[in-house]
């Protein structure tokens, strides 16, 4: 099975936000909006990144 390095950068951002969710806040509503923001922080500086080393690399 091969996946992408999207896939990838999608499943690792899902755990590690879920993990880091459930480690530092107590209730369950605050550990799916914390989970949430980390994951949408993951992926969009991932994203950002990628662009700009895209960028220099031309």
């Amino acid at each position: 099975m091969v996946i992408s390095h999207f896939i990838a950068l999608i499943l690792f951002a899902f755990f590690v936000s879920v993990v880091f969710g459930v480690l530092t806040k107590e209730t369950r509503r605050d550990c799916v909006i914390y989970s949430a923001k980390t994951f949408a922080a993951f992926v969009g500086i991932a994203l950002v990144m990628g662009w700009v080393m895209f960028a220099f690399a031309r």
